[in-house]
C-alpha cells in the first residue's frame, strides 16, 4: 500500500479520515493524496463545455485558489509531518471527481469520513460514501468517528461463502498482516438464509484454509437481518474493525435488493472497509 487517497470537504469526520489515513501512511511508508470537489452541480471537469461558460471565471477561479491554499496549510501541517502530502482541487459531482482522481492517482485505498445517513434520505439518495463503497474500484476504508489505527487488534469479515470473495479475502489478509491483528470471519444466519452450523463451519474452514489464512477464527452469528447481525457480532468480539466485500448494483436492483455493505458503512460505529467483488464474477 503506496498511495491513499483523501476526500475532504474540511468537515470534522473527513478530519478524522485524514488522521486515520496518516496512520497508515506512516505504517506504510505510504503517500497521501488530498483532493476537494468544488461541488458545481451543473459543471464537470471533463464535459465539452469549459467550467467558466458555466460559472463565471473570477468566481471559480478564487474558489480554487482559497481552497488550495486550505489544502496547502493541511498539507504542511505539522500533524501530518514525515509523511508526504499532494493535493488537488476538482469541480463537479463529488463521486465521480473522487473517482477520477483515484484512477488517476493510482490508489491502493480510499480512506473517506462519512455522517451516515438513515431513514427516507438514506433509501432515497444515499451519499458520495456509499457510492464509493458500492462502485470504488479501490478498496474503501470508512470512517464515521475517531478511530486510533495504530492498534487494530480484532478485524471482523462477513462472508457470504461465495467462490468470488477470494481476492478480496486475499487482500484483506494483507491488511490483517499489516496490523498484526485476529481476523474474526463470521457467517451471519437469518430465517431467509438460514443454515446448519455444521455445514457453516466446514465451508468456513474451506475458505479460510484456501486462502492460507492465518490468526483467525471462525464464526456463525443468529440476528433478524444480516446488517444488525455483523454488527452485533463485532460489538460482541470488541472488533476494530469491520471488513465487507460489496457487489456493485444498480437501478431497481439496489433499491430493491440494497446493499449489506452500504448498509453496515452507514451504521456502524467502527471503521468499514470494502473492496468490491472482481466484475469478471459479478
Amino acid at each position: 500500500m503506496k498511495k491513499l487517497l483523501v476526500p475532504t470537504d474540511f468537515s470534522p469526520q473527513a478530519n478524522y479520515a485524514l488522521r486515520s489515513a496518516y496512520q497508515l501512511a506512516l505504517k506504510n511508508q505510504a503517500s497521501i493524496h488530498l483532493v476537494h470537489v468544488l461541488d458545481f452541480p451543473l459543471v464537470d471537469e471533463e464535459a465539452p463545455v469549459s467550467p467558466i461558460e458555466i460559472v463565471p471565471g473570477e468566481f471559480l477561479q478564487k474558489a480554487e485558489e482559497e481552497t488550495k491554499e486550505q489544502l496547502k496549510n493541511i498539507a504542511e501541517s505539522k500533524e501530518l509531518e514525515d509523511v508526504e502530502v499532494t493535493y488537488e482541487v476538482r469541480v463537479g459531482n463529488p463521486y465521480q471527481s473522487i473517482v477520477r482522481a483515484l484512477v488517476a492517482q493510482k490508489v491502493d485505498m480510499v480512506v473517506m469520513g462519512s455522517k451516515g445517513i438513515s431513514g427516507t434520505q438514506e433509501m432515497l439518495i444515499g451519499s458520495n460514501a456509499e457510492r464509493m463503497v458500492r462502485f470504488s474500484p479501490s478498496p474503501v476504508l470508512i470512517i464515521k468517528e475517531k478511530a486510533d489505527l495504530s492498534d487494530i487488534k480484532h478485524i471482523v469479515y462477513a462472508t457470504a461463502l461465495k467462490e468470488k470473495e477470494k481476492p478480496v479475502i486475499t487482500t484483506l489478509a494483507k491488511l490483517q498482516e499489516m496490523f498484526d491483528a485476529q481476523l474474526h470471519i463470521v457467517r451471519v444466519n437469518t430465517v431467509s438464509n438460514f443454515r446448519d452450523d455444521s455445514s457453516v463451519r466446514k465451508q468456513l474452514k474451506s475458505l479460510a484454509e484456501t486462502c492460507y489464512l492465518k490468526n483467525y477464527t471462525l464464526n456463525t452469528f443468529s440476528d433478524i437481518r444480516e446488517e444488525e447481525g455483523i454488527i452485533h457480532f463485532a460489538d460482541e468480539v470488541g472488533a476494530d474493525l469491520i471488513a465487507l466485500a460489496t457487489n456493485a448494483r444498480r437501478g431497481l436492483m439496489h433499491l430493491l435488493g440494497g446493499s449489506i455493505a452500504e448498509d453496515v458503512a452507514n451504521h456502524a460505529k467502527y471503521p468499514v472497509w470494502t473492496m468490491s467483488l472482481p466484475k469478471v464474477f459479478s
